[in-house]
């Protein structure tokens, strides 16, 4: 099995020629023919997501996040692009093509919801992107909630760090809800004429939180990384069943950059 052969089980599942304009999804570091035996699954490849891998002795990391972005003006040991090409070991990044693929991160997630918050029938369409492809999802919930319970449930959803929302006119009867994973704040729009009560996803910056305010529209912020992590099963679930003689790792330091801290009230 070869880099090259991971790639095209990737693209398979979700093709790369989906992905947004603005992305760089796809194989970004490593030699296309080198053997992979082992690969390590993460949503971002940092510094010390590259030195497990070689500790690890895994050949090749799977993220989300792509490991570059912007042009790069300098590959220094600050950048995990120079620990990847120092260790020889490869990256292959699949991001939006993830997000909006049937099957993808967003169905995924909406799985996890319906485990612990039951739907009365089958998901629909958020968003709708050029080329037919959608992003986000919809359902109608099997029980009307109030925005505090769902709050509750979504934060057992997710294992959140931090939960924020904001309620609307439909707070108390939540009966249809829109998700989208990473930070999907602007389908504000979209999930009201989708014909929701709410809208899950993560990373509202100040201004979306006015935006729903105005509207009186309520929002749940789930956070960026808990709403994507779960990218990390739904590879290893791909890659076990297109390539169960290839060992696979989940990253034990792909973990939320950041920690919360509480002031004593």
């Amino acid at each position: 099995m070869t880099v090259q052969n991971i790639y095209d089980i990737l693209n398979e599942f979700a093709p790369f020629s989906l992905q947004e304009n603005y992305d760089n999804s796809g194989l970004l570091a490593g030699d296309p023919q080198a053997e992979v035996h082992r690969i390590l699954l993460t949503l971002d490849i940092t510094v010390p997501v590259v030195r497990e891998a070689a500790e690890k002795h895994a050949g090749l990391i799977l993220a989300h996040h792509p490991i570059i972005w912007n042009p790069l003006k300098a590959v220094t040991p600050e950048h995990p692009v120079w620990h990847l090409i120092r260790s020889e070991i490869g990256a292959i990044c699949s991001h939006t093509c993830m997000d909006v693929a049937a099957g993808g991160l967003n169905s995924y997630i909406g799985g996890m919801i319906r485990r612990k918050i039951p739907f009365s029938g089958e998901c629909g369409a958020l968003a709708q992107l050029s080329g037919g492809r959608t992003l986000g999802c919809t359902a109608d919930l099997a029980d009307v909630w109030d925005a505090d319970a769902l709050a509750e449930r979504l934060n057992k959803v997710f294992h959140c760090v931090s939960l924020r929302y904001c309620k609307g006119k439909n707070a108390g009867r939540i009966r249809r809800i829109a998700w989208c994973s990473g930070s999907g704040g602007d389908l504000i729009p979209d999930a009201i004429a989708a014909g929701a009560d709410a809208l899950i996803t993560g990373d509202c910056k100040h201004s979306i939180w006015a935006d729903a305010q105005n509207r009186g529209f309520t929002l749940f912020d789930c956070g960026h990384f808990e709403t994507e992590v779960p990218v990390v099963r739904l590879f290893a679930e791909i890659l076990e069943q297109k390539a169960p003689e290839i060992e696979v790792l989940i990253s034990e330091k792909g973990t939320m950059p950041f920690y919360e801290a509480f002031a004593a009230i």
